[in-house]
C-alpha cells in the first residue's frame, strides 16, 4: 500500500475565505514544529511569508477596513487624554487669583477655544488640533507642562493623535489598493511556499522520520480532509458531483451562485471527528 504523501492541489478549490483560513491553520502548525532542519526552517519561513501578504491581501479585497478598528481605539484614547488635560487645567482655575499657577493654567487651557477643540470633531480633524496644540503648549514661554502637571497626558494624548493620523493614512492606501488579481497572485504564492514546505516534510518522512513528524503530518492530512469535505465536497463523502467553487482571476467565487458551508468564514474548520486536536 502506497504512503501517502502532502499534497497542495486542493487549495486551488477553496473560495477565498477557506483558502485564507485553511492555509492559516497550515502556518500555525507548521510554525509550532520544532526542527534543527535548515531547510525546513527556511521553508516554513516562507510559507509564513506569504501568508502574510495573502491575509493583507484578502483584507483589502474583501473591503473590510480592519484599520478602522484600531483607529477607533486610539481615537478612543486621544480623547480620554485630552480630556483629562482640560479638566486638570479647569481645576487649576480654582486657586485664588493671587496664585500664578492659575494665570498659567487659564493660559494654557485657553488653547482649547483657540483651536475650538472638541471631541466630538471628527476624527482626523480632531487629531490635526491635537498635534497642533501640543505645540503650542511645548512653545510656551510663560508656563512649562512639568509645572502644570499635565505634561506625560499631553505627551500621550499627541503620541496617539499620531497614530490616528496614521491609520488614516493606512486606511486610505488600503482602499486604493484593491487592484484586480492582487489576490490571486497572493493565492498562488502562498500555495507554492507550501508546496515547498511540503516536498521537504514529505522527504523527510522517509528519509528522517519520527514520533514528531508523524503527528505533524497526521495534522496537516487533518486539516486536507476536512478541507475536502466540508469546503470542496459541502460535507458530502460521495455522490456529489456538484461543480466546485473555484476563484477567478481576481476574486472571490463566494458570489458564483454555488452553494457554500454554513460557515464561510475561514476562521476555523469544523471538527473532523477523527480525534485531531489543535
Amino acid at each position: 500500500m502506497a504512503t501517502r504523501t502532502l499534497g497542495t492541489s486542493y487549495l486551488m478549490r477553496l473560495t477565498n475565505a477557506n483558502h485564507d483560513g485553511v492555509t492559516q491553520q497550515i502556518d500555525d502548525r507548521l510554525q509550532a514544529f520544532e526542527t534543527d532542519n535548515q531547510m525546513l526552517t527556511a521553508a516554513v519561513a516562507g510559507v509564513h511569508q506569504a501568508r502574510l501578504a495573502e491575509d493583507a491581501a484578502y483584507r483589502r479585497f474583501s473591503g473590510k477596513d480592519f484599520a478602522s478598528d484600531d483607529l477607533k481605539a486610539a481615537d478612543q484614547l486621544e480623547d480620554k487624554y485630552m480630556s483629562a488635560v482640560h479638566a486638570i487645567l479647569n481645576g487649576l482655575l480654582y486657586l485664588p487669583e493671587s496664585e500664578p499657577m492659575r494665570r498659567k493654567a487659564q493660559l494654557a487651557v485657553q488653547l482649547f477655544k483657540d483651536f475650538g477643540f472638541s471631541t466630538n470633531d471628527g476624527i482626523e480633524a480632531e487629531a490635526r488640533k491635537t498635534v497642533n496644540m501640543v505645540q503650542q503648549w511645548s512653545r510656551a514661554s510663560e508656563y512649562t507642562l512639568v509645572e502644570l502637571g499635565i505634561q506625560e497626558w499631553v505627551e500621550k494624548a499627541h503620541q496617539q493623535a499620531l497614530q490616528v493620523l496614521s491609520l488614516v493614512a493606512q486606511r486610505v492606501e488600503n482602499e486604493s489598493a484593491k487592484v484586480k488579481g492582487e489576490l490571486a497572485a497572493a493565492r498562488k504564492q502562498t500555495d507554492e511556499a507550501i508546496r515547498k514546505a511540503y516536498d521537504v516534510l514529505n522527504a523527510l518522512a522517509v528519509l528522517q522520520p519520527s514520533n514528531e513528524l508523524t503527528q505533524l503530518l497526521s495534522l496537516l492530512f487533518g486539516i486536507e480532509d476536512r478541507a475536502k469535505l466540508y469546503y470542496i465536497s459541502g460535507g458530502k463523502v460521495s455522490g456529489d458531483d456538484k461543480p466546485t467553487p473555484t476563484p477567478d482571476g481576481g476574486g472571490s467565487s463566494d458570489e458564483s451562485g454555488d452553494e457554500l458551508p454554513p460557515d464561510d468564514t475561514g476562521d476555523e474548520l469544523p471538527p473532523s471527528g477523527d480525534g485531531d486536536e489543535n
